[in-house]
């Protein structure tokens, strides 16, 4: 669940095409170069561009929650279609630990809300802490708390009981996977 925002009001009520054309523009403004939708079907990637010698493939999700894992993977596959060095999924929402943790491994750029924040006026976006970052179901007043007062596990954000499960597993793992080496 998306925290409401004026500023973003526009944006949020855009289709996924009008979302795309939004971000040409944007990424036209910023200094990229040869900036173009890929159209239809995109393989991947929503749109196109240069930059200081990199060829960008980007991936443009308009979503009113939580962007997963799914997206940074399609980006991954227009990235190796098109031909691109650099990646980046763009949202007007924010991600899910899972896509973080692809695009780290793939040194793919992610920009959410906060990110798109910084074009526009005012401050930075707020976090609806009142639903789970990963399902937007609301959560209990405890559950929030608990979330929040763990900064170290959830990162500021706030997941309902079974997703923190989920996310302590993981994290669990990847200890373990470091503890080995």
């Amino acid at each position: 669940m998306l925290a409401p925002d004026p500023r973003f009001a526009v944006v949020d009520e855009m289709s996924g095409l009008e979302f795309e054309e939004s971000l040409v523009e944007l990424f036209a403004l910023l200094g990229f170069e040869d900036v173009e939708r890929t159209g239809g079907f995109d393989k991947g990637a929503d749109i196109l561009c240069s930059r200081n010698g990199h060829r960008y493939a980007v991936q443009a999700k308009r979503k009113a929650s939580a962007v997963g894992i799914d997206a940074v993977r399609q980006l991954i596959d227009g990235m190796k279609r098109y031909g691109c060095s650099r990646g980046l999924v763009v949202t007007n929402s924010y991600f899910t630990e899972q896509a973080i943790e692809c695009a780290e491994a793939w040194n793919v750029g992610l920009w959410d809300r906060r990110v798109l924040a910084q074009w526009l006026d005012g401050e930075a976006p707020g976090v609806d802490t009142t639903a789970c970052a990963e399902c937007g179901r609301r959560v209990t007043e405890g559950v929030r708390k608990w979330c929040l007062e763990n900064p170290h596990r959830y990162g500021g954000n706030v997941y309902c009981v079974p997703h923190q499960k989920r996310r302590n597993r993981r994290a669990r793992r990847h200890l373990d996977r470091g503890s080995a080496t």
